[in-house]
């Protein structure tokens, strides 16, 4: 049985996507990636180096692993985050 599957992520910032990109340069033809589905965030008109609609696809084991070390990257920054601003 094949492993196939798909995530939406909301709220990823520029940061987070130049690291995303250089997964994708890295293992880019074992999961899917499509930059011009996502959404940037406006605030009256301002938009604010955050987007939306983030989509990462995968077809096997191979693919989920890649996606996995990227929300793993993702997971542990908002945790460095949260902590220094405690």
């Amino acid at each position: 049985m094949a492993i196939h599957g798909s995530i939406t992520l909301n709220g990823v910032s520029d940061k987070e996507l130049g690291k995303i990109w250089e997964f994708k340069t890295k293992d880019g033809t074992k999961f899917t990636f499509q930059p011009n589905q996502m959404q940037p965030v406006t605030t009256n008109g301002v938009q604010h180096g955050i987007y939306n609609n983030a989509v990462f696809g995968w077809t096997d084991e191979k693919g989920l692993a890649v996606v996995h070390q990227i929300l793993g990257y993702l997971i542990k920054k908002d945790e460095q985050t949260a902590a220094t601003n405690q």
